[in-house]
This record gives structure tokens, sequence and C-alpha cells, in this order.
């Protein structure tokens, strides 16, 4: 998938009449840019405040929010969340806030992990940092991603939005998945204030029609989208017994809905369901493992994800994720 350029999903700020403002302090870094913009969810687009400061605009299960970062006196910073009066009460909402954007998830120790615990680096790792010019004290190729994504966050999305957007992700660009993800919303979601729509839950869409689904532009992932709206419906795919699995079995029940393969189940798992020893690849990351960890070019999506997750252990995930902003946005394919 590639990441859109940093200027197109801006709009203008446009008020809302009964806007509340929330305050949630923040107990750890939140870059809401490279969270928000690496390709890990598909609701979100940067609106310009009336000051000129940057905004994103998303939907947060049935709630439309607005967020951005205040920084305060002393170092600490507030996440500021805008949404339309009485469509949440503030205690509820504040705990969506909190666990959506993973704030109990301590980046220091995963970062100090990803660092000082992972597996040691490979002669490729070592020779791409002296081709940048790296010093000795920067190491290897995990603390320079790392050092770009201060502040990235792994969300905690709703898993059924969830595991229809990366469907909805296969062969197609970001910009793309975001229209059909919104097109979907606005003809068969619930309103969810600030103009905005909550996604449709299963059973509209199939109460939908199938030209109505087709009309969304997502192709020949249409009947996907059917047969997964039919298994979770009827709990053939349980989504929420999926909280109580382990890893493995999780995967398997993912992989029973038509349309979803190994990425597409790993994505579901680590992006909703915060299953942190997952690694998804794709092609960035598969390219990724290539040049730095196995040292050659011919390998399968499943030897990078088995290498992923054997050097990276219980935050493979954020490892993937560190990687794949690096690759895509630092080195611009460049390695």
């Amino acid at each position: 998938m590639s990441v859109p350029e940093a200027g197109r999903h801006v709009e203008r700020f446009e008020r809302h009449h009964d806007v509340e403002l929330l305050e949630v302090e923040l107990p750890g870094p939140l870059d809401l840019q490279s969270t928000l913009e690496c390709g890990q969810a598909f609701r979100w687009c940067r609106v310009q405040g009336p000051d000129a400061s940057t905004w994103y605009k998303g939907v947060i299960g049935p709630v439309a929010v607005m967020v951005t970062t205040s920084a305060k006196t002393g170092g600490a910073s507030d996440l500021l969340v805008m949404y339309e009066a009485n469509s949440v009460d503030r205690e509820s909402l504040t705990r969506r806030v909190f666990n959506y954007f993973s704030l109990d998830d301590d980046l220091e120790a995963i970062h100090r992990f990803l660092l000082d615990e992972a597996c040691s680096p490979t002669q490729a790792e070592q020779e791409h940092v002296r081709e940048q010019a790296a010093g000795p004290e920067q190491g290897q190729v995990m603390e320079q991603a790392a050092g770009h994504a201060h502040g990235l966050r792994i969300l905690r999305q709703e898993p059924w939005e969830c595991l229809v957007s990366y469907i909805i992700s296969t062969n197609k660009n970001i910009p793309s998945i975001c229209k059909t993800v919104e097109y979907l919303s606005e003809t068969l979601g619930s309103p969810a204030g600030l103009g905005q729509y909550a996604f449709p839950a299963p059973e509209a869409l199939l109460e939908a029609s199938a030209e109505c689904v087709k009309q969304s532009k997502c192709g020949y992932r249409a009947p996907y989208i059917i047969d997964a709206a039919r298994k979770v419906a009827s709990r053939e795919v349980d989504l929420d017994a999926l909280w109580h699995l382990p890893t493995g079995e999780a995967r398997q029940q993912l992989l029973k809905i038509k349309g979803v393969g190994p990425k597409v189940a790993d994505c579901v798992l680590l992006f909703a369901y915060h299953r942190l020893e997952v690694f998804p690849v794709d092609v960035w990351i598969a390219r990724c493992m290539s040049a730095f960890y196995l040292d050659r070019a011919d390998i399968t999506p499943r030897e990078a994800r088995q290498e992923g997750c054997r050097r990276f252990g219980p935050y493979a995930g954020y490892a993937q994720q560190v990687l794949f902003h690096y690759s895509r946005n630092v080195l611009k394919g460049r390695f």
C-alpha cells in the first residue's frame, strides 16, 4: 500500500454547533501524524484549524472526533478531543480514546526492548548503518528507524471495521481504501456527529443490495465483504470470541473468511486485537527484511514473518510499524 503525500488529506476546519472539548493527559509520547498516517487506519484526515494548527478528524467506533496534541509546561502534553455534544458522555469518551490510541502502551520500554533485547544486528544492518554515515553510537537499523518513529502507536481499532478495511485494502492504495470505507459508512452507517458516520454493522451490509456494495468501488472484493458480513453476523466467525483465543487459533478463525489471507489476518490481529507479537508482511516489510535481516532477495512472506516474530518477539508488531515507517517515509524505498 502506498502512503498519501502530506497535503492530500488536509481539509479546512468547519465549526459545528454544540461542540465540546475533552482534554486527555498523555502518559507518554503520541505522534498523531506518524500514528494516523502510517497506513494502519483509514478514517482519518488532516483538518487545518482556525489558528493554522493541525487537527485530525475521524471516527472512533460510533463517535466522530477531532484530535490534536497540546504541550503543557513541564514537558507534559494533552490530547485534545473535540466532539459533538450529547453524542457520548465524557467519561465514556475518555476511556474510548485512551484505549483506541493505546495510551497504556509504554513506548519507552517497547523501544528499549527492540534496541537492547532483540537479536543482534546482521552484517547487512551494519553495512547499512555505515552507508548512512551513522556513528557507532547510533547502532543498528532498528535504532535509526525508532528514532524516526518516536510517538508512533499501534491503534486498537474496532474489529469489524478493521476486518473489512483490510479486505478492501488488497491491491489498493490508501486514498482508494479511504474512499471505499467512507462510501460504505456514509451510505449504510449511522450518524456519528461532526457530519461523520460510523462504519455499518454486518447486518446493514447484508440488508443492502449487492449493487450498493459494488458502488463503493471495492471491485472484486464485494463478495468477500458480503461473505465476511454473513459469517460475522451468524457468529460462524465470532469476533468477540477472538479476544479470548490464542493468537494462532484466532488467525485460523479469520482465515475462514473469503479474501482473508495471512497478511490480512495478521493486520486485524495487530491493529484491532492488539496482538503485539504479530508481524504482518507487505511488500515494504518484505523488502526491509530482505535487505537488513535475511541478507538475500528471494525471501517469501512466510520467511519474513517468521524472522520478524523470532527477532522482535513480544513487540514484533511495533517493530513492523517502525520499520514500515522508516523504509517508506524516511528511506523512501532507497535500500
